[in-house]
């Protein structure tokens, strides 16, 4: 019988970017939120509170804090050794666009290809990058994948009735960096860059008929068709049901790992994009600290676009195959000068 465990964590965009620059990608967001709704952004009192009189003071030390988060869960990996990482992540418009777009694929290729610092962009990131990870801004990772177990998900899942499509070149006439952000920022903040534990990269549309927003955000065209609505809430559930009885099976050890913000300032609409949904993480992060993530399940659209929640459809279907485990908080925050509310946790 396979073993299972589990870590659930971010893939923050502004930890591929050096500390100071946090305030003008944050500010890059804002200007976006404004766009969107047609009018200024306004910080909610909690922002103001938090940002004080230095805000840049407090941005590196959320810069630190994310930091810490991870090597908190990185020590946890070195002590429970998986053979496999499952992650989890959603593609915005990156290795998967209008010409194709599945509710979920997965990657079936025994390596994949990586150019992760594109959006390091700003002064000071190539110095950072290179501080941080070794390589240049341009560098190229190549990481090994688990191909049986791929695999054996996809035709496990298809058997299960679960349609999900794969794939092993993630490239396409508009995308060339290989691997998206949402996996391959959660390989190199969870310092597993030299590929030491092989990945399987799993891919949820989370955003659905609401892709477009990112041709927006990069001064692209909308599509000409609208984009296919995100995959049940229920379906992603029960589809991680399904995961867990195919693990169980496997033999080894395989640590599930969704990697998502929780509520995004600039995505809640209840609040015009400019507060993110503090109260209603809360109550779901209680969910998955007491066994309770089930209840997930019947937490869909519109519910979850209206409050800036599109990614937690990610850690649906991790609730789904930890079942009624439940979750250990390593650090949660609400983050008012990153624009989101953060959980890192950890399933033993």
């Amino acid at each position: 019988m396979g073993r299972i465990s589990g870590i659930g964590t971010t893939h923050i965009p502004y930890l591929m970017n050096a500390p100071e620059n946090l305030l003008t990608f944050r500010q890059h967001l804002c200007t976006f939120a404004e766009r969107l709704e047609g009018r200024p952004f306004v910080d909610p009192p909690e922002a103001v509170a938090e940002m004080g009189d230095d805000p840049a003071a407090v941005a590196r030390e959320h810069h630190q804090l994310h930091w810490d988060a991870f090597r908190a869960l990185r020590r946890h990996i070195d002590e429970e050794k998986p053979d496999c990482i499952l992650m989890i992540g959603d593609d915005q418009a990156q290795c998967f666009q209008a010409n194709n777009l599945p509710p979920y694929a997965i990657y079936v290729g025994e390596s994949v290809a990586a150019t992760p610092f594109y959006m390091s962009r700003f002064p000071g990131d190539a110095e950072y990058v290179q501080e941080t990870w070794g390589v240049s801004a341009e560098h190229t990772y190549d990481w090994p994948c688990d191909a049986e177990l791929a695999i054996a998900l996809r035709d496990g899942l298809i058997r299960d009735g679960f349609d999900i499509a794969s794939s092993n070149d993630l490239n396409n006439e508009r995308w060339s960096y290989g691997l998206g952000h949402a996996h391959a920022n959660t390989q190199l903040f969870l310092h597993n860059e030299d590929g030491s534990i092989p990945i399987v990269p799993l891919f949820i549309n989370c955003y659905g008929s609401e892709l477009d927003i990112f041709s927006q955000l990069t001064g692209g065209d909308p599509p000409q068709t609208p984009f296919p609505r995100a995959p049940s809430s229920q379906r992603l559930y029960d589809m991680g049901l399904s995961i867990r009885r195919i693990l169980e099976d496997w033999p080894g050890h395989v640590m599930v790992c969704p990697s998502s913000t929780w509520s995004h300032t600039w995505l809640t609409k209840r609040s015009g994009r400019m507060r993110m949904d503090l109260e209603g993480n809360i109550e779901k992060l209680k969910w998955f600290e007491t066994g309770q993530a089930a209840r997930m399940r019947d937490y869909d659209s519109p519910e979850i676009e209206n409050n800036g929640d599109h990614e937690l459809r990610n850690w649906i279907v991790a609730a789904g195959i930890m079942g009624d485990r439940p979750m250990e908080t390593v650090w949660h925050r609400a983050s008012w000068v990153s624009t989101g509310f953060r959980v890192f946790g950890i399933w033993r």
